[in-house]
C-alpha cells in the first residue's frame, strides 16, 4: 500500500535592519541610547515525503495450536494425513497441528466424552455416523451453515444430499462428511471356483436367491456334515443386519425411535433367510468355523469359501495376496428388488468450546478439497466423496475393476443409504440385538425367538433418560 506521511520541519531566519538616514544620525547623536534586539520567527514548513509500506495481510484464521482427535486411521491414512498436516501448517504460518489417534478396538466416544466433561475437548474430531446428530443436539458441535454462507471453495448445493442428511441435525450441517462408502458394499467371488463348477459370474443385479443357489452349488461336498469348502463366508454384526434388514423393507425402529420394530415380519424375513444359509443349507460357513479360520475375510483369502460379503477396506488385505485369484460385484439385492445399504462415513466435527474457529473450519475444507479426491488417499480408502466436484476421484481404475461404477448414480437415490438411528445409544442397542442373533444364527434359537426376546430390552433401553 502507499501512504503519505506529514513531518513538520522548522526552518530560522534572521532579520537584521541597521540602516539609518541622516537625519537620523544626528537625532540619534543628541537622542538616548536606543538598544535594538533581534527577534527570531520561527517559520514552519510543512514537507509531503511518498513512500511504499509493504503491509502483511491480516490472516483470515486464528493462530495458535489446533488439537485433533481421530479414530481407527490405517498407517496408510495416518502418513496421508500428517503430510497434510505439515502443508497445512505451512500455508498457515503461527499455526501447529496436533494429531492425537486412538487405536481400532477402543471406546472412541467413551475418550472424546472423557475430553468435553474435563474441559479439554479437541478442536476437530472425528465423528461417526448417527452420533451427529445427538452430539449436536447437546451442544457439543458447532453450526457449520455460516461458514458455508461466506466461504469461496465450498458452498451448501456442492454437498450430496445423503452427505447433507448424514451430517446435519435440524437441517443445519454439523459435520462434513468428505468421504462415504455402502455397508457392507461388495461380494468377493473366487474366479477359479466359479470356472470350475461352471457357473457364470456374479454381477451386480444379482439377488439373494442367485447367492443362495451359487453358495449351494459351490458347496464341497454338497451333501454332509462337514464340507471341506463353503459358497459363502460373512461376518455377524450390525452392519450386514442392517442392510438384510432395510433391503427388506424392515427396520429396527419406529419412526420416532421410541420402539423396537425387530420382530416385524420383514425382519424376521429378511434374517432367518440368511441364518438358513447357516443352518439348514449348510452353505454358509459357521461363526466358530469362521472363528477357527481368523475370520470371514481370511477363510476367502485361504480359499475356504467361494464368496464373500465384504466392505471397501478389505480391498488392501486382497490386493495383498499375489495367488488369490477374485473379483468383485456390488453386493447382492433382496429378493423383492431393493438394496439398501448402511452408510460408512470418514468426517469432523467441531467441538464449539474450540477458540479458533475459522482456523478448524479451514482445516475441515481443506481437508475435503486436497486429501480426499487425492490417489494416494483413495487407494487406502475406496469411498465415494462427499462434494459433487471432486466426484471424478472416484471413477478410477480400481473403483471400476470392483464393480464400484453403478454407486454414483445409485447414492444420489433417497433411501439408498442410511444409519440406524438411536444415536450414542446405538451400541449399546446393537449388542443386545447381537447376542439374540449370534444364537440364532447357531441354531440354538429360531430368529423369532431371538428378536421377542431382544426387543423389551430395546424398548427399555430407548425409554432410558
Amino acid at each position: 500500500m502507499t501512504r503519505a506521511l506529514s513531518h513538520t520541519l522548522c526552518r530560522r531566519e534572521v532579520l537584521r535592519w541597521l540602516t539609518m538616514t541622516p537625519v537620523a544620525a544626528v537625532a540619534a547623536g543628541c537622542a538616548p541610547q536606543v538598544v535594538k534586539e533581534t527577534v527570531e520567527r520561527p517559520v514552519k514548513e510543512t514537507i509531503v515525503v511518498r513512500e511504499t509500506v509493504v503491509a502483511e495481510p491480516t490472516p483470515s484464521y486464528e493462530q495458535g495450536e489446533l488439537k485433533m482427535l481421530g479414530c481407527c486411521f490405517s498407517p496408510q491414512s495416518y502418513e496421508i494425513a500428517q503430510a497434510f498436516n505439515a502443508r497445512f501448517e505451512t500455508t498457515h504460518p503461527g499455526t501447529r497441528l496436533t494429531l492425537d489417534l486412538l487405536p481400532a478396538g477402543q471406546n472412541y466416544f467413551e475418550k472424546l466424552q472423557t475430553l468435553f466433561a474435563a474441559g479439554t475437548a479437541p478442536d476437530v474430531f472425528d465423528m461417526w455416523e448417527g452420533y451427529v446428530q445427538p452430539y449436536a443436539a447437546n451442544g457439543a458441535l458447532l453450526k457449520m451453515d455460516p461458514f458455508l454462507e461466506m466461504d469461496p471453495k465450498i458452498k451448501k448445493e456442492d454437498i450430496l444430499p445423503a452427505v447433507w442428511e448424514g451430517g446435519s441435525w435440524q437441517n443445519s450441517l454439523y459435520a462434513l462428511i468428505f468421504g462415504f462408502i455402502p455397508g457392507p458394499v461388495s461380494l468377493y467371488f473366487n474366479v477359479d471356483h466359479f470356472d470350475q463348477a461352471g457357473l457364470s459370474y456374479p454381477t451386480s443385479d444379482w439377488l439373494w436367491d442367485d447367492v443362495r443357489d451359487a453358495a449351494r452349488v459351490l458347496t464341497t461336498p454338497a451333501s454332509g456334515a462337514a464340507p471341506e469348502r463353503w459358497g459363502l463366508a460373512f461376518d455377524l454384526w450390525f452392519v450386514p443386519w442392517l442392510y438384510w434388514i432395510w433391503s427388506n423393507g424392515g427396520d429396527i425402529f419406529n419412526e420416532d425411535e421410541t420402539r423396537c420394530t425387530l420382530t416385524d415380519t420383514r425382519c424376521l424375513e429378511a434374517l432367518q433367510y440368511w441364518a438358513d444359509m447357516v443352518n439348514v443349507d449348510k452353505s454358509a460357513a459357521t461363526g466358530s468355523t469362521l472363528q477357527s479360520l481368523q475370520g470371514a475375510l481370511n477363510a476367502f483369502m485361504i480359499g475356504a469359501v467361494s464368496m464373500y460379503l465384504g466392505n471397501a477396506w478389505d480391498v488392501s488385505t486382497l490386493t495383498s495376496n499375489q495367488e488369490l485369484k477374485w473379483k468383485a460385484v456390488l453386493s447382492p439385492k433382496a429378493n423383492n428388488g431393493n438394496r439398501v445399504w448402511y452408510m460408512h462415513s470418514h468426517c469432523w466435527s467441531i467441538a464449539t468450546t474450540t477458540k479458533m474457529p475459522r482456523l478448524a473450519w479451514e482445516y475441515v475444507r481443506d481437508f475435503t478439497l486436497e486429501v480426499e479426491p487425492s490417489k494416494e488417499w483413495q487407494e487406502a480408502n475406496p469411498e465415494i466423496p462427499g462434494l459433487r466436484q471432486l466426484l471424478y476421484a472416484f471413477a478410477t481404475p480400481t473403483s471400476s475393476a470392483l464393480g464400484y461404477d453403478p454407486l454414483i448414480a445409485l447414492v444420489s437415490q433417497p433411501g439408498v443409504l442410511r444409519v440406524p438411528g438411536a444415536g450414542d445409544r446405538w451400541d449399546k442397542i446393537s449388542g443386545i440385538i447381537q447376542a439374540e442373533l449370534d444364537l440364532a444364527f447357531i441354531g440354538d434359537k429360531s430368529v423369532a425367538e431371538a428378536a421377542a426376546a431382544a426387543a423389551p430390552k430395546v424398548d427399555e433401553e430407548l425409554s432410558a433418560s
